[in-house]
């Protein structure tokens, strides 16, 4: 004998599978916590998560850049400060080797400690913040100093720009060595070599007291221009850090934004969970209450 399955039975199988569908889809919600987990749960709302999370890999670019900036003009105004500290050592000694009470034997110690204090500092002006020279500005291939000879870098260089905030001007990361170390005259090591040789005496008195009283009035220079380059590092500093404040508030407000448009709302969909199991739960008693089971007729 062939049964044909009734409308009614048909459209209980439709309701089973449709309720069947629509617990899995508000369990899924309850496990991953968000009302879209694809696109066609609701593409408006997807594509609006979409853009706001394109926004935020945008802003996460920035807050890098911003980090990278912030992290270098850091290591430049420590490295500022301790050359500032190297100059006013070596403007004492230069002032005791200038004392006429000073022994010979007290002056070559003295031009020893300056020689080591012209390492120190070589080794300042070469310091680095990562895979860059802090003071290398855009020439980032050989350092500002020759590490052996002290002999600068062939020709100035410019400082290195970066933008760390969409619509913002870009800022120096930091300052360069030319600027600081030398000037049109001389440089800090050439000058620190020929007050060391005056020290060890050079068979000219009054030449070697000449050089150390030109050494003292260089080391003024090179002070005042360390303090401008703490102004600017410090200046860039602050802008940076406000940046990154900046960037990290709007990158949470973005977020929040895209949560409220693609969470779900736990509580509620934990209830509808329930409803819908329940309903799913009456349907099967309805079905299998029939007199003969929808499996019955489709054998």
């Amino acid at each position: 004998m062939i049964y044909r399955v009734t409308d009614s039975k048909t459209d209980l199988t439709t309701r089973i599978g449709a309720q069947r569908s629509r617990i899995d889809v508000l369990q899924e919600r309850l496990t991953t916590g968000k009302r879209i987990n694809r696109a066609s749960d609701d593409p408006n709302g997807a594509e609006a998560v979409l853009n706001l999370r394109t926004s935020q890999k945008q802003i996460e670019q920035f807050q890098r850049s911003a980090q990278t900036v912030n992290t270098k003009l850091t290591t430049a105004d420590n490295s500022l400060e301790s050359y500032q500290i190297s100059l006013d050592r070596t403007r004492s000694a230069i002032s005791q080797g200038l004392t006429g009470t000073t022994t010979q034997e007290a002056r070559n110690v003295l031009a020893t400690e300056l020689e080591s204090l012209r390492d120190r500092i070589l080794n300042i002006a070469n310091s680095k913040s990562g895979d860059e020279y802090v003071f290398g500005g855009t020439r980032q291939n050989v350092p500002p100093f020759d590490p052996t000879t002290r002999v600068p870098a062939a020709a100035p260089t410019a400082a290195q720009f970066v933008q760390i905030e969409p619509g913002s001007n870009a800022i120096a990361s930091g300052v360069t060595a030319d600027k600081i170390f030398s000037d049109a005259s001389s440089d800090i090591f050439a000058d620190l070599t020929a007050a060391a040789a005056a020290l060890r005496g050079t068979g000219n008195a009054a030449n070697d007291r000449a050089t150390l009283v030109n050494a003292n009035a260089r080391l003024v220079v090179y002070n005042d221009a360390a303090t401008n380059a703490r102004l600017i590092v410090g200046t860039n500093m602050k802008t940076s850090e406000i940046a990154l404040e900046n960037l990290t508030g709007n990158f949470l407000s973005l977020d929040e934004q895209a949560t409220n448009i693609e969470g779900a709302d736990f509580a509620g969909t934990a209830l509808e969970f329930a409803d819908a199991q329940r309903s799913f739960e009456a349907t099967l008693q309805i079905a299998a209450s029939s007199r003969r089971s929808l499996f019955d007729y489709l054998g």
